[in-house]
């Protein structure tokens, strides 16, 4: 194994993307740490190299301009040359400090490096923005969790808001009792990931002890998946989740755009939009009905950012 060592005026050049270097700074200047970034190459297999840099940032804000230092080791080479060197990961691993691991690639229990350690670490850190084959990842991810694998995913933090106002819509006594007449639901969400989509719709069905009875992909402008459950009585609830194609992708990919909930019963007085309160409702207000609705918009929050979630 190689060893290069460099300075802090040079420590952007321990990742190999922008997006790596920028977050580990911001958790650098929040807490000390080491920090461990494993890049896998392609082509012919040369063995491990390793870079070694410091970061040190000076808080000037506080009272006593605190330093907290971070150490950036990088090891590069390719998968099958890092999984030789697991025993060497696990030994710059500091015993004082909880250990977590940010793991950007699909989890696959099948690849020795991540399930070594993954039983390391305090908790295995994903992002589920970026999964290429959505329900697949997801189902990897569920086959993580029942093996006992602690995992945590940033996007699933981004759902905290959706999930509070949808929640706080039915909490006037004269709607409480009405959420569970709700069996037309509607999802709209930014082209190109249905993560959020999928997993916005299996926490409404979790809370309302829906069980599942079919999924269907139609395809189309908009990508449209058809989803239908059936309640604890027996009633039909049927599901659209929809891809809307957007000028601006924003930072996240597949961000919600807006909901709606809705019941078959004249009677039931639960219709509910909520939408992006950059994108509005005017898709979901068009298909009628919304004059009678409660409608809300969920601010964004630029913590859902995913530096800040991570530091």
């Amino acid at each position: 194994m190689q060893e290069h060592g460099t300075t802090s005026q040079d420590r952007h050049q321990y990742s190999p993307d922008i997006e790596g270097s920028v977050i580990a700074d911001t958790i650098a200047e929040a807490n000390p740490c080491r920090i461990i970034t494993l890049c896998p190459t392609v082509g012919e297999d040369r063995g491990v190299s390793a870079q070694v840099s410091a970061y040190c940032p000076i808080h000037k804000r506080s009272q006593d301009n605190a330093i907290v230092c971070c150490e950036y080791i990088t090891l590069t080479g390719t998968a099958d040359a890092l999984e030789r060197i697991g025993g060497i990961v696990e030994e710059l691993l500091i015993s004082e400090l909880p250990k977590f691991i940010w793991w950007k690639a699909s989890l696959d229990l099948e690849y020795g490096l991540l399930k070594r350690l993954s039983q390391l670490s305090s908790s295995c850190i994903i992002d589920s923005c970026t999964f290429i084959d959505p329900e697949l990842d997801l189902f990897r991810v569920s086959q993580f969790m029942q093996a006992q694998l602690p995992v945590v995913d940033l996007n699933w933090a981004r759902l905290a808001p959706w999930q509070e106002l949808a929640a706080e819509s039915f909490d006037p006594p004269e709607r409480r009792n009405d959420i569970f007449e709700v069996d037309q639901v509607t999802i709209d969400y930014e082209k190109g990931n249905c993560t959020q989509a999928i997993m916005y719709l299996s926490w409404l069905a979790s809370r309302l002890n829906w069980m599942p009875v079919s999924f269907v992909r139609e395809g189309g402008d908009y990508d449209i998946i058809r989803v239908q459950f059936n309640t604890s009585e027996k009633r039909e609830v049927n599901v659209e989740l929809a891809a809307i194609p957007t000028a601006d992708w924003g930072d996240i990919l597949g961000d919600l755009v807006s909901l709606k909930l809705m019941s078959t019963n004249p009677h039931a007085n639960c219709c509910t939009i909520l939408c992006s309160e950059t994108m509005g409702c005017m898709r979901l207000e068009a298909k009628g009905g919304a004059q009678a609705c409660h409608v809300n918009q969920v601010t964004p929050i630029l913590e859902q950012k995913t530096e800040l979630l991570l530091s």
